[in-house]
């Protein structure tokens, strides 16, 4: 129930590594524009650097930052150190609520510690499944072992929305928001501040690649960066940029496998900023990231998703992914097939209108108990029928993007042409 509750609420938002540090930023936003809340960002420190270099753009920093103690880099080893220094915080603030994102590690400790303080823990970004423990690997587990104890479902999508409820979740549990990745982007680009890196040939096709999904490390590294030299040398025409992982052992091996290679490009990790503004110039993006899947579909870039299934088929469904795992020649057939000019119709992003971290913060609102504004924007309808099978059975012509309202924001694939992002 609404309006028994305080006037306002502390909220402590956990977050660890660059994505979650994005993802986050819009929510974290959203609060402080709210009587009703205040909002602590704690940096876990699970990658170290990234998550301030992730909020920058964002005005925002991290309120609280931890350093966990890391020799051997086994998982079991950061849990712990996670537990320890995510246990101090929590009994320090005692927040009224506890947000974590996704899937990271960062976001399950932090989510098993607030539970563990009887705090109610809101896991944005959930419902993302793929069946599969081994894959992505830990992540898969991470975000289902979550959905067990927390208290809000912020679920990105309708395809989300209804896996929970096929676990057992209590459907007024669950909000459908929006990715606020989607936010995000919406923020940068209004702003002007996604420029692509000034180094790009902007007479030269752009194939933008990423690797780093721990299921992906040998010989799946292996066969991406094959699949890369053969692209390379069949398509002189493209510049391929590979952004590389700040993990040094797998650096190492990406660099040892494409270090040499002409036509490639390899950089460290780039300011999150410009890595949206590489992405807004690319004719394709090779990659295992979840996040750069959200992202090059709502700017309208394809995608070759180097894996065997994905968490995210609204980019398969939308015409904008193609899943082509690690072997090299299906990767080097698909992405000739994608820069032989594929067209790509127009149509709103998949993953969300901008609206995610207000409809977020209505949803917290509630939960808390804090007083109704008359901001808050009306929920999203959930279809009856899981997004991807309309998406795929029904004909497009009568199937609405679902988050294409009057009140969508301005962003829709390859409309960022007229803005000039895109060549």
């Amino acid at each position: 129930m609404r309006g028994s509750g305080s006037a306002t609420a502390d909220v402590l938002v956990l977050v660890g590594t660059r994505p979650e540090g994005v993802k986050t930023a819009p929510l974290v936003r959203q609060l402080r524009l709210d009587d009703r809340f205040t909002a602590t960002v704690v940096d876990t420190g699970q990658h170290p650097g990234r998550v301030g270099e992730a909020l920058a753009p964002f005005d925002l920093a991290a309120d609280v930052t931890l350093a966990p103690v890391r020799q051997a880099g086994s998982l079991a080893e950061l849990a712990a150190a996670l537990i320890t220094a995510t246990d101090a915080v929590l009994a320090e603030h005692r927040p009224a609520a506890v947000v974590v994102q996704g899937d990271t590690l960062t976001a399950l400790v932090g989510g098993l510690v607030a539970f563990w303080h009887h705090l109610p823990v809101v896991h944005l970004e959930a419902g993302l499944r793929t069946h599969d423990l081994d894959r992505p690997f830990p992540e898969e587990a991470n975000r289902a072992m979550l959905a067990r104890f927390a208290a809000l479902h912020l679920a990105p999508t309708p395809t989300a929305h209804r896996q929970l409820l096929d676990e057992g979740v209590p459907d007024a549990r669950i909000v459908l928001t929006g990715n606020t990745v989607v936010d995000a982007l919406h923020h940068l680009l209004d702003h002007g501040l996604a420029r692509p890196p000034g180094w790009l040939d902007p007479t030269r096709r752009v194939v933008v690649a990423t690797l780093h999904r721990r299921e992906n490390w040998g010989g799946g590294v292996f066969g991406v960066c094959a699949g890369l030299r053969h692209l390379a040398r069949r398509h002189p025409e493209a510049q391929i940029v590979m952004v590389t992982h700040p993990n040094p052992t797998l650096g190492a091996e990406v660099t040892a496998q494409l270090g040499r290679t002409p036509g490639v490009r390899l950089t460290p990790p780039l300011p999150y900023a410009e890595m949206i503004g590489l992405l807004s110039v690319a004719d394709l993006v090779i990659t295992d990231s979840g996040g750069l899947q959200e992202e090059a579909g709502t700017l309208g870039v394809p995608v070759l998703v180097t894996r065997d299934t994905t968490e995210r088929p609204e980019i398969l469904s939308s015409g904008y992914g193609t899943l082509v795992g690690t072997d090299p020649e299906r990767i080097v057939v698909a992405a000739a097939h994608e820069l032989s000019g594929r067209s790509l119709a127009e149509r709103t992003s998949p993953f969300g209108d901008g609206q995610a971290s207000v409809r977020a913060v209505a949803a917290m609102a509630d939960l808390l108990a804090l007083p109704t504004t008359a901001a808050e924007p009306p929920r999203l309808p959930v279809p009856v029928t899981p997004l991807v099978e309309l998406m795929i059975h029904a004909p497009s012509a009568v199937v609405p993007p679902p988050f294409a309202t009057a009140e969508s924001a301005s962003i829709k694939v390859h409309g960022v042409v007229d803005q000039g992002l895109r060549r």
